[in-house]
């Protein structure tokens, strides 16, 4: 048992925050991991003979399958496990997976180390937050949920940009040669040294400390030392009326957030005639800088409004984000010229962006201890099965079935991306009133 003084170590501010930051630095890894075809589309199909559509599978459908239906395994094992060692497996091995892409030599060897990116990135989400939700107390749970969840988009966009940067540095040095692997082809190096961080992250977690466990939260506390899968279920059937909002509205709200995210290259370059290398960095840049302030911003005015007894706090601010984005969301893809396209876009990405700092903090402060990081990593299955695997396609559909004119993308963006993020708010708001009557969350003193 750990000696009292080594239990308010374990609280003391400074480290706590030290923990949420390396977790946002294992959340910007792991996205360079997940990211890092984006910009390779035409060498791999060259090299392995692949099609576009195998090309798409292995962008999004290969990773987040596995890593959707995995988290909810994984999050009950970090609900009774050691957590920090959790993610330091799930580090290296979604690394040595992205390492192993570099040495593929088929499309089907492609997607077997794609589908195990998935399952070692599984692990951080669950088993941060719980951590998180160990660390500090229930009024700073939402900053420092907005700051994780924020790694990851601050991740998204900076993955275009280093890997931007390897590429031309590759290609600018073909001579180079490198230890143990001689000069594989330029898209192999890239797989090769993007592995190389998320190995260093998973020994450096190591260094941290497992917090002891503790209860306090709001809808209840479990008794045993893992509440089984069934009684998670009787408590989201308990407590639908509050979490089923949750799990079902913050997820459309990701579906039109990622079909934005993947379509808005490919809308600049039809339309206005730009080239990959002229919509990549810029709109890398605004989605690590707009997006995770937004996420963070939206953590932050969650608990302000917490602190001030608004019980429906993380719902409600989620619900204002999004009807905020959706008249730019409608907007930016009919602009004139691309100056005003990105202006329009800007409020898109940082309203758009809130709903993932405020929305997911309620769980962490919400539920019990021993099923916290289960729940968490429910909110995860319905958030890559609907955000990653729906949303880009619903895009295309309507693109390819109803408008039958890839030059009308702009219509489809708009159209749907619009329809999404509202039905996504009725959701939302529909949880935040029933948290609202049941004024379940605690101030924390």
């Amino acid at each position: 048992m750990a000696l009292p003084s080594e239990r308010l170590d374990f609280r003391s501010e400074p480290y706590a925050w030290g923990v949420v930051a390396m977790l946002c630095l294992g959340g910007m890894i792991s996205m360079l991991d997940r990211q890092v075809l984006i910009l390779l589309v035409e060498p791999i199909k060259a090299s392995l003979e692949i099609s576009d559509t195998e090309i798409s599978l292995l962008q999004g459908f290969a990773v987040a399958i596995f890593y959707g239906l995995l988290a909810v395994p994984l999050g009950r094992l970090a609900d009774s496990g050691n957590r920090r060692n959790i993610i330091a497996a799930g580090a290296l091995f979604f690394s040595l997976a992205t390492m192993a892409g570099g040495f593929a030599l088929s499309f089907g060897a492609l997607f077997a180390t794609r589908l195990c990116v998935g399952i070692g990135e599984a692990t951080l989400t669950p088993a941060g937050s719980s951590l998180i939700g160990d660390y500090l107390p229930p009024a700073k749970v939402g900053r420092a949920m907005g700051l994780f969840v924020g790694s990851s988009f601050a991740g998204s966009g900076l993955a275009l940009v280093i890997i931007g940067s390897l590429i031309a540095w590759l290609t600018a040095n073909p001579s180079v040669q490198f230890p143990l692997v001689g000069r594989p082809a330029d898209w192999q190096m890239v797989f090769i040294i993007a592995s190389l961080p998320g190995i260093l992250f998973a020994f450096a977690m190591l260094a941290l400390r497992e917090p002891p466990r503790r209860e306090g939260l709001a809808l209840g506390k479990s008794k045993a030392e893992s509440a089984s899968i069934a009684e998670v279920m009787a408590f989201i059937r308990t407590h639908a009326r509050l979490l089923v909002p949750v799990f079902l509205g913050l997820p459309v709200l990701a579906a039109g957030q990622f079909g934005l995210n993947v379509w808005t290259p490919s809308f600049f370059i039809r339309t206005f005639g730009w080239t990959p290398a002229d919509i990549g960095p810029i709109f890398g840049l605004m989605v690590t800088v707009l997006s995770t302030s937004g996420v963070v911003a939206g953590g932050w005015l969650a608990d302000r409004s917490l602190a001030k007894g608004n019980t429906d706090a993380n719902l409600r601010v989620s619900m204002w984000a999004a009807l905020a984005a959706a008249p730019f969301i409608l907007t930016f893809p009919l602009a004139p010229n691309p100056s005003a396209s990105l202006a329009l876009l800007a409020p898109v990405l940082f309203f758009g962006a809130m709903p993932f700092g405020a929305g997911p903090a309620a769980i962490p402060i919400l539920a019990p201890n021993r099923m916290r990081a289960q729940l968490m990593a429910i909110y995860l299955l319905f958030g890559n099965l609907l955000g990653a695997g729906l949303g880009p396609w619903m895009i295309a559909a309507f693109t390819d079935s109803v408008l039958a004119d890839p030059q009308a993308i702009r219509w489809s963006i708009s159209i749907v991306g619009t329809s999404v993020i509202l039905i996504g708010a009725g959701i939302v708001g529909i949880g935040s009133q029933a948290m609202r009557s049941a004024a379940l969350v605690k101030k924390a003193t």
